[in-house]
């Protein structure tokens, strides 16, 4: 593996590219459907149903089948967030793109696309942030605090990420989002921020696959990956998702799937290559699980993160 300096500076270099990328004009061209059919694969997503605005944990668990450089494979998308792994189109020896941890708050309010652009009591204020973290402003799909760090994930191994919602006072709230590191065997912060409470709860939450790279090479390979359970704690109590709806974006490209996985128990949601759609599950449906799930609630481990208090403030040099 690279030392961590080197895999941050790639991953900086991704960011950049990407976000030049996406902070063309949202009207522009760029966005056009038949460029985007040309350059990317089309990103789908999977609702976690039924939605529970009002929860103020999400634990979630995904399991990557099939990746690709560019390729950004989200547990869990929520109301002001999304929280997942991603394979860098950067390369590490041996040929595999680099693959971290991503967890990302946007602004409270929307200021556009540029990350200066939003007045400062507005943005999203970083508490604190993980080891081997690194944090940054980011904007092209609205404005926010973004936080990285390198993440060994790998193919068929399960990856569980945790949000967590906790007031700040009567005006602001903490986004804290986690991942469990199998290498330390224990949950690792990748970052917590402080934004303003225009609402409490996390509201609905979805799981993604995005080609990112978009270099018209990129959407000639599949991406897959299972996603489930998802869990939202609300009221006391652990709610798990048992309809999903399966979406995608505007891109005309129609390499997509979703199939239920007998394997792991939950649907599966495939992009790129020579996917072929699939018949037992049609956009835009929602769907129940064929077989009920047999998914425990997650236990004592997180219970204690979420009870715990909000985390103080942390000054980091720059």
């Amino acid at each position: 593996m690279k030392p961590v300096t080197s895999i941050l500076a790639g991953v900086v270099a991704a960011l950049t590219l990407c976000g030049q990328q996406a902070m063309a004009d949202r009207n522009s061209d760029y966005w056009a459907p038949e460029n985007m059919a040309a350059r990317q694969c089309s990103s789908v997503h999977l609702g976690y149903l039924p939605a529970i605005h009002s929860h103020t944990a999400a634990y979630t668990e995904m399991v990557v089948e099939k990746s690709a450089p560019g390729t950004y494979f989200a547990c869990n998308n929520f109301g002001c967030g999304y929280i997942g792994v991603q394979e860098l189109a950067e390369k590490e020896p041996g040929g595999r793109g680099q693959r971290v941890a991503i967890f990302s708050i946007w602004d409270a309010k929307d200021s556009g696309d540029n990350p200066h652009a939003a007045p400062e009591e507005e943005r999203a204020k970083l508490v604190q942030k993980g080891r081997l973290v690194t944090t940054r402003r980011f904007g092209g799909e609205g404005t926010g605090g973004n936080s990285m760090r390198p993440f060994n994930w790998k193919e068929g191994e399960k990856i569980r990420t945790l949000v967590i919602e906790r007031p700040d006072g009567e005006d602001f709230r903490q986004l804290a989002g986690y991942i469990w590191d199998p290498e330390t065997n224990r949950w690792e912060l990748l970052s917590c921020w402080r934004i303003q409470a225009l609402y409490r709860g996390l509201g609905g939450g979805c799981g993604f696959v995005e080609d990112f790279r978009r270099n018209v090479e990129s959407k000639k390979y599949e991406r897959r990956a299972t996603f489930g359970p998802a869990w939202r704690w609300a009221d006391n109590k652990w709610s798990q998702a048992t309809q999903f709806r399966f979406t995608k974006d505007g891109n005309p490209n129609m390499e997509i799937n979703c199939r239920f996985n007998p394997a792991l128990g939950f649907f599966s949601l495939a992009s790129g290559g020579d996917i072929k759609p699939d018949a037992d599950f049609q956009l835009w449906e929602n769907k129940a699980l064929p077989t009920p799930s047999t998914a425990k609630e997650p236990g004592e481990d997180v219970m204690k993160l979420i009870t715990a208090p909000k985390l103080e403030p942390v000054s980091y040099e720059k």
